[in-house]
């Protein structure tokens, strides 16, 4: 039996984060003394009578003579802003479609008073306009928001028929490598939500949700580098939360769509989108089905010395070829409900749900050769692997509002039930006569895994006055987790237990946490300041060996953001923030997978969280050009290491932590407007990560520095056709003691609006020149292989999609609240 209980100090994140705050603050001030007797600063929100947010509503500064001086639009929260204003008198003007025009009272602005809070403008329906206007705005593809990237992928020609792991592919910083784990600048570790909630899945299964999930059922995919303390405190890299559509017009109203196509092997989808709304009650739901099939090939060449030390000629040579076919179904639904019972208060109920087939259908030709030429043995796999689940996931929210204006109260309660199984049989056949015949092999294993996870969470926001915000919340998560593996060996006929192979593995973890979260507007820049407590529980149970691992931590996880505007087209931003990253619950289980006999992967039951401090400093010019500062530095670093037994010719890999790895970089995002028919967003970065620590393999010291670049053009043809073209390069890069090589993939496609607008027909072709091959290299201790993996990633898809029903904006829209739940349930495979 092993007890460890850990504990992490807090007076280095308190001084990590005091000594930036004091540097960010002088050089702020300073500034401040320069440029004090110039600006004024007008802020407002523009809301309905009830109180919901209007974005991108219009408006105007005008003089007290009427004249206009400025325009803005209001953010995605209604919140408008004017820099830079002279002493004088003014009003504003709010215009948004549907609702009656407003105009404020005259104001002074002079240098006692110079910043000035209009505080928020509610503005009532127009009740000529509201059933008969339809909004038709036009947003970018991406777009750079202030602690976000935005990619409105429903209006992307090359969304049409993708998944949704194959749109982060071409996300501006977004890597995506053959397992389907995400990177977000260099640095895995990614925290991924659908609609603001969490997946409840592991790395494996959300990949395989992600790979099931139609792009046309997704409206916009969001990425947050550095989020603050009111998000969980998972996800080193940070958040990716991928929308999916709802409509918010009145009455009955819906969207179909369906698409095919082919790479390899042939693919297509279908799905449907319903919703009915009136003035208290909202009912929708959706359905989509889709079958990917994928033909992949794998190269693996392993070297082999007697003595150890990669140097020289090897003793012995393994050429490994694999032809995989993976045909994937998959079914996503969801329903729900929300009922307003006043203006103050409303109940909502969500399900989720996603069940799907996968299937791992492999040969593989293992031909092992001594430094003669000599062919010592020769193996053939077939690998057959047939995996199910059924997660479903429910919510229940609530939502409060208090007659103060702003003040509110979100209480959430979900629970995840996740269903796992894999059914695999292994067969491996040796050629008779050779030295090292092994004879024949036959291995099945049966993987049942049940993973159940509870939370509840509530927050609370309350606007102290017009200068400061508070908001504050708790939540409590309970997860418990079963996997049963079992092997079992074909000998003389008969099947016998494996029970060096076979492993029993529970966990059991809770995790509570609260948070506090002040927004101050000072007279020229402002400050959101946070600090969120976690405490941690966990047991891990390996039945098998009868051996109990617990961990009891409690962490604090500071956040810190500064935004100072200079002028109308200068904007700096700095942020700070402490994160973590927990294993995920089938890294900790120390079972065997086995892809053939001679390799095999195993998790490991003492990893440790990694913890993340991170830095950002931005500036952005004119909202179109945004150049991005970061450095991160990680402790305890989760790294997959490659062991090797020589004696056996056998390779394996499992997770272990790394002392550190500090990454640093800087980006470049612009949004260009060639000409009225051509625009584009396009997206750079340079990026540096150096590991350190120390493996079986001796000392770990891995660097290297990488280069990304993005590209996404859209042309108007005119006629209803657009047209698309994106260029995506990824460097060299490092991960633990593994080097990447570069590739990249240029992707185009073409739409055409029909049926008045409400019909679209795309077709796509990815990866033109089948250029994105992931070629990996590791030489570390006796580890001396290469790897190149020749991805499916050339495929054309046609698709469709139809709007029916009414599609005028309405007023309403309900968000749920329980945001961020460990992204870590393990399926077993």
């Amino acid at each position: 039996m092993n007890n460890t209980k850990q504990s992490i100090g807090i007076k280095s994140i308190a001084g990590t984060a005091l000594l930036f705050c004091i540097i960010l603050l002088i050089s702020v001030f300073s500034t401040n003394c320069v440029l004090a007797q110039e600006q004024g600063k007008i802020t407002g929100q523009v809301t309905s009578t009830d109180g919901k947010s209007l974005p991108f509503a219009s408006i105007a500064l005008q003089k007290e003579d009427g004249q206009m001086l400025k325009g803005t639009l209001s953010d995605t929260l209604g919140v408008f802003t004017f820099t830079s204003v002279p002493n004088g008198k003014y009003l504003v003007k709010v215009t948004v479609v549907g609702f009656n025009t407003h105009h404020s009272k005259t104001f002074l602005v002079h240098a006692r008073q110079n910043t000035i809070n209009l505080g928020s403008f509610s503005l009532s329906e127009d009740a000529r306009l509201l059933n008969s206007v339809t909004i038709k705005a036009e947003k970018r593809l991406i777009e750079q928001n202030i602690d976000r990237t935005v990619i409105n992928v429903e209006n992307s020609i090359l969304s049409g028929g993708n998944t949704a792991l194959e749109l982060l592919e071409r996300a501006p910083g977004v890597s995506v490598n053959q397992d389907g784990e995400i990177s977000l600048k260099g640095r895995s570790g990614v925290l991924v939500m659908i609609n603001g909630k969490n997946t409840y899945l592991s790395p494996k299964e959300l990949g395989m949700l992600l790979k099931g999930t139609n792009s046309n059922s997704i409206s916009k995919i969001e990425i947050m580098g550095n989020p603050s303390a009111k998000y969980d405190a998972a996800g080193n890299a940070g958040i990716i939360n991928i929308q999916m559509k709802k409509n918010i017009a009145t009455g009955f109203n819906g969207a179909v769509s369906v698409n095919g196509g082919a790479g390899r092997k042939a693919r297509y989808g279908s799905g449907i989108n319903l919703n009915y709304r009136n003035d208290k009650l909202n009912i929708y739901g959706s359905y989509d089905y889709g079958f990917r099939g994928e033909t992949e090939y794998l190269d693996f060449e392993r070297r082999f010395y007697d003595n150890g030390i990669t140097t020289g000629l090897p003793n012995r040579t393994s050429y490994q070829n694999t032809k995989t076919d993976e045909p994937l179904h998959t079914n996503n639904f969801r329903v729900g409900l929300d009922y307003e019972f006043n203006k103050n208060n409303s109940i909502g109920f969500l399900m989720n749900g996603n069940i799907g087939k996968y299937t791992h259908d492999s040969k593989t030709d293992n031909s092992l050769i001594d430094h003669s030429g000599t062919l010592l043995s020769k193996m053939t796999t077939t690998n057959y692997d047939q995996q199910n689940w059924k997660n479903l996931t429910y919510n229940l929210n609530y939502l409060h509002k208090f007659a103060k204006e702003g003040r509110a109260f979100t209480a959430d309660a979900d629970f995840a039930s996740n269903r796992f199984t894999s059914k695999l049989n292994l067969h491996t056949i040796s050629q008779a006569g050779t030295p090292q015949s092994s004879g024949n092999i036959t291995r099945k294993g049966y993987v049942p895994a049940i993973t159940d996870v509870y939370v509840a969470k509530a927050d609370y926001t309350d606007p102290l006055s017009k200068a400061v915000k508070l908001e504050a919340g708790l939540k409590s998560s309970f997860t418990s987790s079963d996997n049963n593996l079992r092997y079992d060996l074909l000998n003389n006929g008969n099947w016998e237990y494996d029970s060096n192979g076979s492993n029993h593995f529970k966990y059991d973890e809770q995790i509570h946490a609260g948070y506090l979260n002040f927004n101050i507007d000072f007279k020229y820049f402002s400050i959101q300041a946070g600090l969120r407590a976690e405490n941690t529980q966990t047991k891990g149970h390996q039945i098998t060996t009868d051996s109990l691992i617990k961990r009891n931590y409690f962490q604090l996880f500071p956040s810190l953001f500064i935004d100072k505007p200079f002028g109308e087209n200068h904007q700096l931003q700095a942020s700070y923030s402490r994160r973590i990253e927990r294993p995920d619950y089938g890294d900790l289980n120390p079972f065997r997978v086995f892809r053939d006999p001679l390799l095999f992967y195993q998790g490991n039951p003492f990893l440790k969280p990694e913890m993340i401090d991170g830095f950002q400093l931005s500036h952005s010019f004119k909202s179109r050009y945004t150049t991005a500062i970061n450095y991160n530095r990680t402790t305890d670093v989760m790294t997959w290491i490659s062991g090797q037994i020589d004696a056996l010719n056998t390779t394996f890999e499992m997770p272990k932590n790394l002392s550190k790895l500090v990454n640093y970089g800087i980006s470049f995002t612009a949004s260009t407007s060639v000409a009225t028919w051509w625009t584009g967003t396009h997206f750079a970065n340079v990026f540096r990560n150096e590991y350190s620590g120390t493996g079986d393999g001796g000392a770990i010291n891995s660097k290297a520095t990488s280069f990304s670049f993005n590209s996404q053009n859209t042309f108007k043809a005119g006629n209803g056709y657009t047209m698309e073209l994106n260029g995506l390069y990824n460097g060299a890069s490092v991960y633990g003691i593994s080097r990447y090589k570069g590739n990249y993939m240029i992707s185009a496609g073409i739409q055409k609006t029909v049926f008045n607008d409400k019909g679209t027909l795309k077709l796509m072709v990815n990866d033109i020149f089948q250029s994105r091959q992931l070629r990996e290299t590791t030489q570390y201790g006796n580890i001396d292989m290469n790897t190149h993996i020749h991805l499916d990633s050339r495929r054309g898809i046609l698709s469709f999609s139809y709007r029916f029903g009414n599609q005028n904006i309405s007023k309403k829209e309900r968000k749920t609240g329980s945001e961020d739940i460990m992204n870590r349930v393990k399926g077993g495979g």
